[in-house]
């Protein structure tokens, strides 16, 4: 159950590195925050923290410059890449 969630999460993530589309964004923080895992887990621990910090994805140049917390398309790009070769990391040292 876990490990099929976290594939789905990873293609969605994956995805949005393809497309660049914002509906994917909300489409996987709604996904992360929906999971319903009681025990602590580190992939779900990085998961969530990218879904928060995708809160401050703005794609618009005029609003990025409003907040310095902001971040564009690029910094989304290095985010997503940085948690998923941690998640592959994980995944591999259980499988190991």
């Amino acid at each position: 159950m876990k490990n099929k969630v976290y594939n789905e999460l990873i293609i969605l993530l994956k995805e949005i590195l393809k497309n660049e589309k914002i509906e994917l964004i909300s489409e996987f923080q709604n996904k992360v925050w929906d999971i319903k895992i009681t025990e602590k887990d580190e992939v779900l621990e990085i998961l969530s923290e990218l879904a928060y910090d995708l809160d401050y994805f703005e794609p618009d140049q005029e609003l990025l410059k409003e907040d310095p917390s902001f971040f564009n398309y690029d910094i989304l790009k290095k985010e997503i890449k940085e948690a998923l070769g941690k998640i592959e990391r994980i995944l591999k040292k259980k499988k190991d």
